[in-house]
């Protein structure tokens, strides 16, 4: 009986919006038709006015069906609830896997966290520009060995640039000739003729 009545309501709403339809579609004619047409104006106010019963007498039967699906409702046993569907199968972990992922967050990770953040804020601020005192003594140690490696360089360079003249000009005091033979000392003659 209540889905008899429900499907009965659903059908009196449906044929009232096509009337309400109707009623604005000849609504709009009537504007658009030209007052010297007094024939097609009167066929249409006609219309209009059937149309406009049409729609009183269908919300009265639609007030009726409402009172009839109330009334059947209120039988014991009349509305039915409709199964479930069936739950889909879980994917994924289990439920117990995500508290205990919380757990672990909440008890570990937070925590060390918490830790890390006092650390910070307990850290001076001026401290954090300078650098250690161990630090800069090495630095400067550093420094000053630079600085003797490239005295050092300096003077190899002008020995090498000294011995360079030096032996530039005595090839040209020498001048061109035959090759001497230059003495080798013993010990240095014993290790040549070692294979």
């Amino acid at each position: 009986m209540l889905e008899a009545a429900r499907a009965q309501r659903s059908e009196l709403r449906n044929q009232l919006d096509r009337a309400e339809e109707r009623a604005e579609n000849l609504r709009d004619e009537l504007t658009q038709t030209s007052s010297t047409e007094t024939t097609v104006r009167a066929g249409l106010e006609q219309r209009i006015k059937d149309t406009d019963a049409r729609i009183a007498e269908l919300d009265r039967q639609i007030a009726e069906a409402d009172a009839r699906v109330a009334t059947a409702a209120a039988v014991p046993g009349a509305t039915i609830e409709p199964p479930r569907p069936p739950m889909p199968p879980r994917r994924g972990p289990p439920e117990e896997a995500w508290f205990l992922g919380g757990m672990l967050i909440v008890l570990g990770v937070f925590p060390i966290a918490i830790a890390h953040a006092r650390r910070i804020w307990r850290r001076p601020a001026a401290n954090s520009g300078e650098m250690p005192a161990e630090l800069t003594d090495r630095l400067n140690r550093l420094e000053q060995a630079v600085d003797a490696v490239a005295v050092e360089l300096e003077r190899v360079g002008e020995g090498q640039r000294y011995v360079a003249k030096v032996f530039a000009e005595s090839q040209k005091a020498l001048g061109a000739g035959a090759a001497e033979m230059l003495e080798v000392r013993q010990r240095e003659a014993l290790r040549q003729t070692r294979p």
